[in-house]
């Protein structure tokens, strides 16, 4: 079994007998290469130097799956305006929806420009020079994509004081993720991540979530398996205490393939809701562990998830994306735990 058929058989829900490494890399790939941030997202998207970024992490830390690019959430199709330091992270700095009367002038196929063409040309790249490792597309869930496009302050006022422009907005969001998800995937992918640290209970609230979150993601969903695709959903908060078992049901009730929980849950607490249902990720803190360590405590960690998940369909990542600046060392101390382990027969 090659690495990507152990990521998919896992996903699947398919016995195996490793625990398949998934580090969702969205810009670290380029200190594994020393690439300048502001290289890849120049005047044109550099999939050549992406696809370089991407393979370079790949084969320091042997993961089973990638998402096939250096990425960023911007928006720049709608008018938004993101920023790219020579050595960091992009981030957004300019709202395209900030003025809501900017939405009605523009369409959710938009979104299918010329960077996320270059998003599409790496994943090609990729896929033709590591064709055993599994290719996940990587996109913002609902709640997610309207932060991007509103800023997430103004948009937590919307859901207080604004619900129509809200409900309007999720529906071009969701539009414009679908619109993404497809150009991106056909033909290369087999399955599609929605990063939703927005889509968080804790953030928007319980019946906001259930509202507008849960719906969108059950459509997409829709979408990713009519195009013979599995779907991961990550949104951010706590799902794992008995006081969240309905809105952590609901999530799995969209049909999703994995479930990745953020930091802050206990994957004891999950298992009764995803078991039998769906493949479980997720592992040690990104924001501490895995950024400060030391050793002791990432490998510690790490064997402390893979302990409670031994008998679940679990495939190990962090709490979240890895980006630049997280120390390559730490990150392959993770990766060398989980691929020293085998389950027992």
């Amino acid at each position: 079994m090659d690495p990507r058929e152990l990521f998919i058989s896992t996903l699947k829900m398919e016995p195996t007998d490793r625990i398949p490494f998934f580090p969702r890399d969205l810009t670290l790939g380029m200190d594994a290469a020393n690439i300048a941030t502001d290289s890849v997202f120049g005047r044109e998207f550099d999939a050549e130097a992406s696809a370089r970024s991407v393979i370079a992490l790949q084969r320091i830390m042997r993961s089973e799956a990638t998402v096939g690019t250096i990425f960023c959430y911007g928006l720049e199709c709608f008018g938004g305006v993101t920023k790219y330091p020579t050595d960091g992270i992009p981030y957004v700095s300019e709202f395209a929806f900030a003025d809501e009367e900017n939405m009605d002038r523009h369409d959710p196929s938009e979104i299918v420009n010329g960077l996320v063409d270059g998003f599409r040309r790496s994943m090609e790249l990729v896929k033709e020079r590591i064709p055993d490792v599994a290719l996940i597309t990587n996109v913002p869930g609902p709640m997610t994509m309207a932060g991007f496009a509103r800023g997430v302050e103004t948009l937590m006022m919307d859901l207080e004081l604004n619900r129509g422009f809200v409900d309007r907005l999720l529906r071009f969001s969701t539009e414009a993720i679908s619109y993404e998800m497809r150009h991106m995937s056909k033909d290369i992918a087999d399955g599609v991540f929605y990063a939703s640290a927005t889509d968080n209970p804790d953030m928007i609230g319980v019946e906001n979530y259930i509202e507008h979150s849960v719906p969108y993601v059950k459509k997409l969903t829709e979408q990713v398996h009519d195009d013979g695709l599995l779907a991961i959903y990550h949104p951010h908060g706590v799902f794992s205490t008995d006081d969240r078992s309905d809105i952590l049901k609901a999530s799995v009730d969209t049909g999703v393939d994995g479930f990745q929980f953020s930091e802050g849950n206990d994957p004891e607490g999950m298992i009764p809701h995803t078991h039998g249902k769906c493949a479980i990720l997720g592992g040690v803190n990104a924001y501490s562990t895995l950024l400060l360590g030391p050793d002791e405590r990432i490998v510690r960690d790490t064997k402390r998830y893979i302990e409670a998940l031994k008998d679940e369909s679990y495939i190990a990542m962090c709490s979240c994306s890895v980006h630049r600046k997280l120390p390559l060392h730490n990150l392959q101390v993770m990766a060398d735990t989980v691929h020293s382990y085998r389950r027992v027969a």
